[in-house]
């Protein structure tokens, strides 16, 4: 693997973060032609700035120095140190997800701002996970796209969590919840999502940041900008408008 200069991950962290050369300099008390010269190969930093560096971007020292991270000799008793503040259900799936060699958990997703589209990781369940047993949920720390397969198993119910897209190749029998797009076929519970929802029919409520197109809708449907449906047995409220319109206002 090729190992990358620190020049570059600087630079490439100073980009992700969306930050200016000024604004790094700020960080670390130098000018803004040192931090110039750093990602241009023309000098380095100091070892003393490479903890305050590693800590700013969050990432390890070995990471700000190659590119690289020793991720697989992480332990068990590592990542449920670093799990540690979480809480758990022991009827949830959760999915974690690293970046640049740390565990990122709930709270960072929670609290973190919109991430690059690099890190939004699609994510494909088999047909064995029809298999699994009744009132599972599955939780995605962090930007997913999900795609399931039609569940067939009448009385599995499996409810999704993600925070990005959920995509459905199938009918959902339970619950789904997305930081940004829903766009499934059925989904037999409740929708939030904070973006667009595109269904065919859902059972339950339907909340959405902002549109919703759907065919029928059970319950009530809520969206910042407007609906378009052909049928909702619940109350509705949208932001601009409602097509068609519906009696139940």
């Amino acid at each position: 693997m090729k190992e990358i200069k620190i020049s570059e991950m600087i630079k490439r962290l100073r980009t992700d973060k969306e930050i200016s050369q000024e604004t790094l300099a700020d960080v670390c008390g130098v000018s803004m032609q040192a931090v110039s010269k750093w990602e241009n190969g023309l000098s380095c930093p100091d070892i003393t700035f490479l903890p305050l560096l590693a800590e700013y971007f969050d990432v390890s020292i070995d990471y700000l120095l190659t590119g690289q991270d020793s991720i697989a000799k992480e332990t068990d008793a590592d990542i449920a140190s670093a799990m540690s503040g979480q809480a758990f259900k022991e009827d949830t799936l959760y999915i974690v997800q690293y970046r640049n060699g740390k565990l990122l958990d709930k709270t960072l997703w929670e609290t973190a701002q919109p991430h690059n589209k690099e890190t939004i990781i699609p994510i494909r369940f088999d047909e064995a996970f029809s298999q699994l047993q009744s009132g599972l949920h599955v939780e995605i720390w962090g930007s997913a796209d999900i795609e399931i397969p039609d569940i067939k198993t009448p009385n599995v119910t499996i409810n999704l969590s993600a925070g990005a897209n959920v995509s459905c190749g199938g009918d959902i029998k339970g619950s789904v919840s997305a930081g940004a797009s829903v766009d499934c076929d059925t989904i037999k519970g409740n929708v939030s999502a904070g973006n667009s929802v595109n269904c065919d029919t859902v059972k339950g409520d339907v909340s959405a940041g902002c549109s919703i197109s759907c065919s029928s809708i059970a319950g009530d449907a809520s969206a910042g900008t407007y609906i378009s449906c052909d049928n909702i047995n619940g109350t509705v409220k949208a932001g601009t408008h409602i097509t068609p319109q519906s009696s139940h206002l």
